[in-house]
């Protein structure tokens, strides 16, 4: 099962490279002169993975046209199904975000899935790219209020919410630290800091790491924790029609909604719809801007 894995991931990171590259140029050639939707000029670029839910994608383009974040979004659509692709492709065309679709995914396993995706970005894009700053979220973790990205990487390798390996593994860095990496939706990095790093967000459950833990062995291991910077997590709680449920608050700005492709509340008809009017209303200024219904 190893080896299949393996082979599936090494046939999946050599596909469509040329677009891939064509891509990068075509992103990095658009005139920087021009401030981006967050109001800033630059080179910062943010990318995220969609999967087959539009009406996530509809709420992540508008809240990154309401609240700056120093970066450019880019969607990356990794959905299996024709239809979703397509609303998400138009919803980013309306909205003015670039848009890429990844060559066919035969990985089945969503946390497998998604890890290759960011990996097949950060070599076929990022690194033609060659950005001064780029990074991960999550499609369903979103701006509430303003954040500068940019700042919170700073002078550091990188800016990300921080896990932890599973206490039965006792992996340690040189410095005795415990085994740690940035969570996949939420992980940014001076690109100069890791040019040359073999990136690799797929997870490492061999030593008790989720999506992402493929750079504790290749980055996170071998530099000292003081030079990445650590987001902060929060719970708030959500009244939906009397419906309370606790949702994650990352350093008071970014929302998530998690798992909206395959588990939670999000995925009940009725709680979604529900929960789509919520966000629309108290973040996004009404629903009259929404372009495809939950």
């Amino acid at each position: 099962m190893r080896l299949r894995h393996e082979i599936l991931y090494r046939q999946f990171l050599g596909a469509a490279a040329s677009k891939g590259r064509a891509f990068a140029r075509d992103l990095g050639g658009k005139d920087l002169s021009e401030k981006d939707l967050s109001g800033k000029a630059g080179r910062n670029y943010c990318f995220t993975i969609a999967f087959n839910t539009p009406w996530i994608i509809d709420v992540l383009t508008k809240a990154w046209q309401v609240f700056p974040t120093g970066t450019r979004l880019v969607v990356i659509d990794n959905s299996p199904k024709q239809d979703a692709r397509a609303s998400i492709e138009a919803i980013c065309a309306r909205r003015g975000v670039a848009y890429f679709r990844l060559p066919r995914n035969f990985e089945t396993n969503p946390s497998r899935s998604h890890g290759i995706s960011q990996t097949w970005v950060f070599h076929n894009i990022v690194k033609h790219l060659k950005p001064d700053m780029f990074g991960f979220i999550d499609h369903d973790c979103f701006p509430v209020s303003p954040i500068d990205i940019a700042q919170r990487v700073g002078g550091k390798i990188g800016y990300g919410l921080p896990l932890h390996a599973e206490s039965s593994y006792l992996y340690k860095a040189a410095a005795d630290e415990p085994g740690w990496y940035y969570w996949a939706g939420l992980c940014f990095y001076d690109f100069a800091a890791v040019e040359h790093t073999k990136l690799d967000f797929r997870n490492r459950l061999d030593i008790g790491m989720d999506t992402g833990g493929g750079n504790w062995p290749v980055l996170y291991s071998k530099r000292p924790t003081r030079e990445f910077e650590m987001a902060r997590s929060n719970s708030i709680a959500v009244n939906v029609e009397g419906k309370v449920a606790n949702y994650e608050l990352l350093d008071e700005a970014l929302f998530h909604v998690g798992g909206a492709s395959y588990r939670s509340l999000a995925t009940n008809p009725d709680y979604r719809r529900q929960l789509s009017d919520h966000i629309w209303k108290t973040y996004l200024g009404g629903t009259q801007d929404r372009l495809v219904p939950s």
